[in-house]
């Protein structure tokens, strides 16, 4: 790389020469576990040619080629097995398994794909993508997927000198769209990626496939998110209103928040939370004297109250609501440290897998609709709202994502608010219960983390399980509401006017 082009990347001015003046964004997302649910297939590609040599276990080897292009792949190969390694050959029978699977098939697709595709056409960003699979390659398998003609350009691992984690594939994306590197997110998925987005003096987005970022990846990145649903509320730029607090990350006020007709959600009068316990005497303060603060209903069963009590604050009504009974509690009760039965219950019920844990939060949430027990309770929640006078009402679970998700998911979805504001405010948790999962995680056996992952943070397939089994079982949100929530015509007018300026 010249010593001018370093600089300009350096300074965030790379491409702003030939940059288009439109006024648009511009987005390049990599390929293999972004798009295309790829790596995993490569993993078992890899594992099968490696037992067919009797070369045991490959798998470390193989993550450290995810981002990297053929040369460099080799070469990490032959520097870990000697330099007598048969590459060409193990790459060829890994590349048939690979094919025969694909061709079987089709390439998997990530999901969220075309909904952030659509999302950035309809906002008129220019799309690229930059993979170090070859063109030709990567033609073949974004033309059958069907989503080729979203992009503007393509460049492929053969089309530069130097393959990730350098950033000439991304500065060639860059100049080829006539947009300033600076200016300019990338979408990745692994930490060779994320280094030449870096690199490139991009705005780097890693959404984690096989390989979680740590916290030097993490200081690389303008944003860690666990699905492309994810980085579409978040390029949306919704504005969640976080409540300033010292030791609750969690806690937000819906106010402001748009519904039908052009009115939105009153401020300081509906909070969701985490746990209070850990609430330090300023964030109670602020609860009292800034939001007015006069109910809080708690949703955790007794044995969770017993452990970690709410503080008593005065004035405030403490309202015991909760939404799961005991014997059915699950891992919303976000056990960690000693307390992992549940957890340990889960992963060996469901094998360790990524996909086992994702099911199984997404039955929780249905259970949530499902068990008569937890719609009753939920029934009570707006009971109480509509009881509340002035001030402000805050209801919270332990984490503030699964029981408090649903109970504000529904709400919203009673006041008017968008579907995508409301999973917009659902995905805010993984950002603001960030630092207390990767907590959690250290915790954890590494082979284990990916999955564990999955029950400490939310995704939005979790919540759209609600969506679809309110659907199938009730023929629509307004129903459900009406029926199993008691908001006959006159109660939500009743709700909507308390609440919404």
């Amino acid at each position: 790389m010249g010593t001018e082009v370093m600089r300009q990347v350096q300074q965030g001015t790379y491409g702003a020469g030939n940059k288009r003046d439109d006024g648009r964004g511009t987005v390049v997302f990599d390929m293999d576990g972004v798009l295309f649910d790829t790596e995993s297939l490569y993993m078992d590609a890899w594992k099968a040619a490696a037992d067919a040599r009797g070369l045991g276990d490959v798998r470390q080897a193989a993550l450290g080629c995810v981002g990297l292009d053929e040369r460099d792949s080799r070469k990490l190969f032959l520097d870990r097995y000697g330099q007598d390694f048969p590459f060409d050959a193990f790459k060829r029978d890994a590349a048939a398994f690979f094919q025969r699977k694909l061709e079987q098939d089709g390439p998997p697709m990530k999901p969220g794909v075309r909904e952030l595709l659509d999302y950035l056409t309809a906002k008129r960003y220019h799309i690229g993508l930059a993979s170090s699979t070859r063109k030709e390659r990567v033609m073949e398998e974004i033309t059958r997927a069907g989503i080729a003609d979203y992009f503007e350009v393509v460049v492929g691992g053969d089309m530069v000198a130097r393959g990730k984690p350098q950033p000439d594939i991304y500065l060639a994306a860059c100049r080829e769209l006539g947009a300033a590197a600076g200016e300019t997110y990338a979408i990745e998925d692994s930490p060779n990626g994320i280094r030449a987005a870096h690199a490139a003096g991009m705005r780097p987005i890693m959404v984690p496939d096989l390989i979680q970022p740590d916290g030097l990846l993490r200081a690389l990145t303008c944003r860690v998110c666990q699905d492309l649903y994810e980085v579409k509320y978040y390029l949306a730029g919704r504005k969640i209103g976080k409540v300033p607090l010292e030791k609750l990350p969690n806690t937000r006020d819906l106010g402001g928040l748009p519904t039908a007709g052009g009115r939105q959600i009153c401020p300081h009068r509906l909070l969701r939370s985490g746990a209070l316990m850990w609430s330090s005497e300023a964030d109670r303060a602020t609860l009292l004297e800034e939001y007015g603060l006069k109910t809080v209903i708690d949703f955790r069963t007794a044995l969770e109250r017993e452990e970690k009590p709410d503080p008593e604050l005065d004035g405030v009504e403490n309202i015991w609501n909760p939404i799961l009974e005991e014997a059915v509690m699950g891992i919303t009760r976000e056990e960690t440290g000693e307390k992992k039965g549940m957890v340990q219950q889960v992963l060996e019920q469901t094998g360790g897998s990524a996909e086992g844990p994702e099911e199984y939060m997404r039955g929780m949430y249905r259970n949530l609709v499902d068990e008569a027990y937890s719609r009753r309770q939920y029934r009570n929640f707006f009971e109480i709202l509509l009881r509340q006078g002035e001030g402000a009402v805050l209801w919270h679970c332990t984490a503030g994502k699964d029981r408090v998700g649903v109970a504000t998911a529904l709400l919203l979805a009673a006041l008017g608010t968008p579907k995508e504001d409301i999973l917009a405010d659902y995905i805010k948790t993984n950002e603001f219960n960030a630092a207390e999962v990767e907590e959690i995680l250290e915790k954890v056996k590494e082979e284990y983390r990916s999955a564990v992952r999955l029950l400490f943070i939310v995704k939005v397939s979790y919540l759209e399980s609600v969506f679809e089994r309110i659907e199938e079982a009730y023929g629509g949100m307004d129903v459900f509401l009406r029926t199993e929530m008691g908001l006959t015509p006159d109660r939500l007018e009743r709700l909507r006017e308390m609440y919404l300026l």
